[in-house]
């Protein structure tokens, strides 16, 4: 079973990437893996009605 990322992680990657950290850094930073990251970072924006980036 994959390991899953609670909200509080997701919030996390989210700040991070606000703050202009590389999904490489985000990664090292969390302890996860840059391609985690991107995965997340490609659900996030594949969002239409995601508010944080408004």
């Amino acid at each position: 079973m994959a390991n899953t990322l609670d909200p509080m992680d997701i919030k996390q990657i989210i700040t991070l990437h606000l703050d202009g950290l590389s999904n490489r850094k985000i990664g090292h930073t969390l302890g996860i893996s840059r391609n985690t990251v991107n995965n997340y970072m490609k659900l996030i924006n594949a969002c239409d009605h995601s508010p944080i980036w408004s």
